[in-house]
């Protein structure tokens, strides 16, 4: 089930963020960035962000569930990056997690086409996100849903440099008319 988040899920999201994050970037990351993660810190970032929208970007949450827990979650709002807005891109998909064990049944799909909804419902255009460069599976899964790499970037971020690529969407309708 896809559902807007709310307050109370901070700390299911704050989890299952630190989890995927694990899973997805073992081989991709520094071993004691990955070990420095916490679920408290990454919980209480989630709750700011759900208590007060307006102050991130306006950003909307999504938590998707399976059997009464959260397994994956995305979010959306104003679009971040000025080089990416002089790009023409106005909507940011800022997050879209799911744990490993709940990839591949059409979770991404129906995180990526609600959050395509919710930009468009307000007035966004086109939408853009950052993927690490080396992250293939997340690459192939935004290839899939049209999106073009857009714009590449190197970010330092604690003990680690961070190639990075942007995937784009001119137009939301390729992620709302998905199935």
């Amino acid at each position: 089930m896809l559902r807007k988040a709310t307050i109370d899920d901070a700390g299911k999201i704050g989890a299952v963020h630190v989890a995927a994050w694990k899973e997805t970037y073992d081989d991709l990351l520094p071993r004691d960035m990955l070990d420095g993660l916490s679920v408290e810190v990454r919980s209480a970032m989630w709750a700011k962000i759900l208590s007060d929208p307006s102050a991130f970007a306006e950003t909307s949450v999504y938590a998707v569930e399976d059997t009464g827990s959260v397994v994956g979650f995305g979010a959306c709002g104003r679009q971040r990056d000025s080089h990416l807005r002089e790009l023409g891109f106005d909507g940011e998909i800022s997050a879209i997690y799911m744990l490993r064990s709940q990839q591949r049944k059409g979770f991404g799909l129906a995180l990526m086409h609600e959050m395509a909804m919710e930009l468009r419902s307000r007035e966004f255009e086109a939408a853009a996100l950052w993927v690490l460069r080396d992250n293939k599976a997340a690459r192939e899964f935004y290839r899939y849903l049209g999106g073009q790499v857009v714009a590449e970037k190197e970010e330092k971020r604690e003990n680690a440099v961070l190639l990075e690529v942007a995937y784009g969407w001119h137009g939301l309708a390729p992620l709302i008319e998905r199935p």
